[in-house]
């Protein structure tokens, strides 16, 4: 379930706008909803960011229904000053949006057997001017990037790097590894993908730096290629 549930939410937050800047100073002033009635909340991030956006996600649980844990959210949010609210529906899943003078809170809430499970995700309201979507990791200039998630954990820091390229797995494969190693990385391991042909594994670390790259063909355009890159930093 957390799995899933935190890429609806992530998914949810990429039309919204974004800001660069101290990650940690960025989300500590956002409001915490806290744990739904009848229920219980933990914090996935409490500093992350969505392609630049800063923000904070919890997932929750209840044994309230989905319209009545949305009903609550509404309801607490009003004490946060005048808003904005709608609902849509997503099946499974109901979603709730709301925005305030300084904050988006995006509610997503689906039934299951025992109530109610979903996620709160806050954000500051920024202006979509303020947008800025970049990473340090190095990267062939054939690369663009599509999505990045950023997150800041008790100090720890890492990003989750989504790119496109439209070349072939195995070109990409060896920009990546001689601009590393120039980059004064080393190499751990290059290996095939088991599940996915003409797909490719590379494992490299700088000092405290790890970082893990699957570079397969695009599942959409079996000729482009699909990079996705975990960075420990």
């Amino acid at each position: 379930m957390r799995h899933e549930i935190v890429t609806i939410a992530a998914l949810a937050m990429l039309a919204l706008p974004a800001q660069a800047g101290s990650l940690s100073r960025a989300t500590q002033s956002l409001p915490n909803l806290g744990a739904p009635p009848q229920g219980s909340a933990q914090w996935i991030a409490k500093a992350m960011r969505m392609n630049g956006l800063p923000m904070t996600l919890q997932v929750f649980e209840s044994r309230l229904g989905p319209d009545a844990v949305l009903s609550h959210y509404e309801s607490s949010t009003k004490a946060m000053g005048a808003h904005e609210s709608r609902r849509t529906s997503n099946p499974p899943w109901q979603v709730l949006m709301l925005k305030t003078a300084d904050h988006f809170i995006t509610v997503h809430a689906r039934a299951v057997a025992h109530g109610s499970e979903g996620t709160i995700l806050v954000s500051p309201a920024l202006a979509p001017a303020s947008l800025r979507m970049r990473t340090d990791f190095p990267r062939p200039a054939s690369t663009r990037i599509v999505n990045l998630q950023q997150y800041d954990d008790d100090g720890v820091q890492s990003e989750h790097i989504s790119l496109s390229s439209n070349r072939a797995t195995f070109a990409e494969l060896q920009d990546f590894s001689q601009l590393l190693i120039s980059e004064g990385w080393t190499v751990v391991d290059t290996r095939p993908t088991q599940d996915v042909q003409r797909g490719f594994v590379l494992e490299v670390q700088r000092q405290a730096e790890h970082a893990l790259l699957v570079i397969v063909p695009n599942a959409a355009q079996p000729s482009t290629t699909a990079i996705a890159i975990t960075w420990r930093k």
